[in-house]
């Protein structure tokens, strides 16, 4: 005797969800586990295969269980999912802690992550600290507040120059942390390293520009792989914002964080990282146009 029909639609039954059917109102149907369901199709299938029970006691055995679906909804229990968190303490930011935790972020990166480490980043990361290490990077609190931070050099060498933070850096870390406050030292010291490697034009400005956010969007898909935490900031900083809409500091806090999801929103990618480059400002002449953006770097 032929069973095919019967062997696929419990198959099929074996495959999905149940839901119970009545008259489309899932009231008064009692939630069952949804491992009971599966054992009760297993116990049909065994049947279907067994030639111990012949197509009426099989054809008895689905009757029965498919007249008790509309009186039982199977449950079933999601994972829990909560979303990742930057853990912020609140703490006045110094280079010195930047550093230092951008360190303690790549090295646990580099143990976990079965992605090969970008060499770019890797070298950026090694000479900001090298560079910190010849007091050649400090804050300067003359930089324009959307201006985050600057490589400065000597037309007539590639052995100097010196990295300036945003003094403002030290009060936004108080609101997201020191890693995402280490964003902007690492672009410039991808300028830095890049300068040293007779790399870093005026006149190759835009290309520059591409190397170094590229560079800072790798260290974003480091410490927060998927903008998980940039977004909870966001969010979180705009609300506090709503009532306390006096707070600067978060205010540009929030600006920073828009900054850095548009350069997430890049992927990396040199056309899109070129289109940003220019929505900045930045020409190939070594200079910014004025008031471009609310933020660079």
């Amino acid at each position: 005797m032929s069973r095919t029909p019967l062997v696929a639609a419990l198959l099929l039954l074996a495959a999905l969800p149940l839901r119970a059917q009545n008259g489309g109102d899932d009231k008064g149907a009692v939630l069952v586990a949804a491992s009971t369901v599966r054992a009760d199709v297993d116990q049909l299938h065994d049947a279907v295969a067994s030639p111990a029970y012949d197509e009426t006691a099989v054809r008895g055995r689905a009757a029965a269980f498919f007249d008790g679906v509309p009186s039982r909804t199977p449950y079933f229990r999601p994972a829990p999912r909560v979303m990742d968190r930057e853990p912020v303490d609140g703490h006045i930011g110094t280079i010195d802690g930047m550093i230092d935790e951008a360190q303690k972020r790549w090295d646990l990166y580099k143990l976990t992550s079965a992605e090969v480490p970008d060499a770019k980043l890797d070298a950026a990361i090694a000479y900001a600290k090298d560079l910190r290490g010849q007091k050649r990077v400090d804050f300067d609190a003359k930089l324009p507040e959307n201006q985050m931070g600057e490589f400065r050099y000597s037309k007539d060498k590639t052995d100097d120059g010196v990295i300036k933070l945003n003094a403002r850096l030290t009060l936004l870390a108080t609101r997201i942390g020191e890693a995402f406050s280490y964003a902007t030292l690492v672009h410039e010291a991808a300028h830095a390293k890049a300068r040293s490697e007779g790399r870093l034009k005026p006149e190759t400005t835009i290309d520059n520009e591409i190397e170094a956010y590229r560079v800072q969007y790798l260290w974003l898909k480091v410490i927060d792989p998927r903008a998980e935490r940039m977004i909870v900031m966001h969010s979180t900083l705009k609300l506090h914002l709503q009532l306390h809409p006096e707070d600067q500091i978060s205010r540009l806090s929030v600006t920073y964080l828009e900054h850095l999801l548009q350069l997430w929103d890049t992927k990396g990618e040199d056309a899109a990282l070129k289109e940003l480059v220019e929505k900045l400002g930045y020409t190939n002449d070594g200079g910014v146009t004025p008031g471009a953006t609310p933020i660079r770097a």
